[in-house]
């Protein structure tokens, strides 16, 4: 079974919209998949990357009912980050969920 992409970024702005919740407006995440996640232009620092990834695994494990790790030494050696976007952290979950199907 293949997960929808689409299905995985509405997960990713479900995250989105929690972690908002706490951030002041100037610092929150925008919901545009292309805009930057996390790096230079990015309003979140690390603990609030660390906060939205938490969040993302857990709106993506309720969207597919599986077990999705993104937070993983996978993800942090990649040459080019997960994290740069929405969209390319929905293209990892995807590569994750995949991994997790056949397991």
């Amino acid at each position: 079974m293949t997960i929808d992409p689409n299905r995985l970024l509405a997960a990713l702005h479900e995250a989105v919209a929690e972690v908002n919740l706490s951030l002041p407006p100037e610092r929150q995440i925008a919901t545009d998949p292309d805009a930057v996640l996390y790096g230079e232009g990015s309003p979140l620092d690390s603990l609030g990357l660390v906060n939205f990834v938490m969040a993302a695994e857990q709106h993506v494990g309720d969207a597919t009912g599986l077990d999705i790790v993104l937070a993983s030494e996978a993800a942090m050696s990649r040459k080019r980050s997960p994290y740069r976007s929405l969209r390319s952290l929905a293209d990892y979950a995807a590569e994750c969920a995949a991994g997790a199907q056949q397991a």
